[in-house]
């Protein structure tokens, strides 16, 4: 049995990260170690949690605030395991996540890295969103025009791999995780376990302005600009960024900004999503905001089979 690193980043969250050790602990796949690396927090809450499962948890401390992928790099770095998994302290698993990731990934020696299917939950574990649908197989080309897998925690990676790409961007703002998986996809396979195994928590704080949005993904966007183009993606991924601009906007209320970039995004690409988002942009921000609730609420009531007993997964941590 190999064994499976799991690496979780933690910064100034003192009532989730107890909740992500126990729900790394509880995985029916016995042969792990989980390394909790705190980021520079100026509350002192990850010593009392790592000591109390000391004989399975290391803990490691940065001295001052690093960010998030200088936190994984140094997991990684510490990791023995012939495999990486990555947790958010604010994100959970299924029990049998790791175990059916280990078994996909070592059906084939050309696969690098497993995802699942996640499901997005509030603080207080109301569920919103179900996903429907896991990438798989040869993704080099896909993974040019967008994210597809999305968070590290549905992720398991061999080491070895991350190794030859040299871990996450340490310069990049955000979107890492993007940069990491179009990256790896240019080596590597990518495996997928077909059921709701992660469980993210979505934030209020977590929504970016549509600047953000714009100036982040096209830093990646830009980092693999040579090879985008090469391909031939170059309009398809900026009108990707487009499209999730023009969401943001609708999201802020800014109606005529939205109508713009999703113009822009249906010249570089037509779709019926972005036709339907951008005819939205003519309405009034409360016909934008009922729809955006009533596409919410439909996407958390997908209920694949089985979810049930998933959703009650172990939420909190310490209060």
């Amino acid at each position: 049995m190999a064994t499976v690193s799991v690496v979780i980043p933690t910064y100034e969250r003192p009532t989730f990260l107890e909740g992500a050790v126990e729900t790394a602990l509880d995985q029916t796949y016995n042969d792990l170690e989980v390394i909790v690396v705190d980021d520079g927090s100026e509350t002192a809450y990850v010593e009392a949690v790592v000591d109390e499962y000391s004989d399975r948890v290391v803990g490691i401390e940065h001295e001052e605030n690093r960010g998030l992928s200088a936190a994984r790099n140094t997991g990684i770095e510490r990791a023995t395991g012939e495999y990486v998994a990555f947790l958010d302290d604010d994100d959970r698993w299924d029990e049998t996540k790791i175990d059916r990731q280990v078994r996909c990934i070592e059906s084939d020696d050309g696969i690098g890295l497993v995802t699942c299917l996640s499901v997005s939950v509030t603080p207080d574990g109301e569920v919103i969103h179900v996903e429907r649908d896991a990438p798989g197989g040869d993704c080099s080309d896909s993974m040019l025009r967008k994210n597809l897998i999305g968070s590290p925690s549905r992720v398991l990676v061999r080491r070895v791999a991350l190794e030859g790409v040299d871990g996450f961007d340490e310069q990049l703002p955000t979107k890492q995780d993007w940069d990491l998986y179009i990256r790896l996809c240019q080596h590597w396979l990518v495996g997928a376990v077909d059921d709701h195994l992660c469980f993210r928590t979505s934030h209020e704080s977590m929504s970016s302005s549509p600047e953000a949005v714009t100036r982040d993904y096209r830093a990646v966007l830009e980092k693999h600009e040579s090879l985008i183009r090469e391909r031939g993606y170059w309009e398809p991924a900026t009108a990707a960024i487009a499209e999730r601009a023009g969401r943001a906007y609708l999201d802020h209320d800014e109606l005529r900004s939205a109508r713009s970039v999703l113009k822009a995004a249906i010249s570089a690409e037509p779709t019926k999503r972005r036709a339907a988002l951008l005819a939205l942009s003519y309405t009034h921000p409360a016909v934008v905001r009922s729809a955006i609730a009533a596409t919410r609420y439909l996407r958390s009531k997908r209920d694949p089979s089985g979810f049930e007993y998933r959703k009650t997964a172990p939420r909190s941590g310490p209060t």
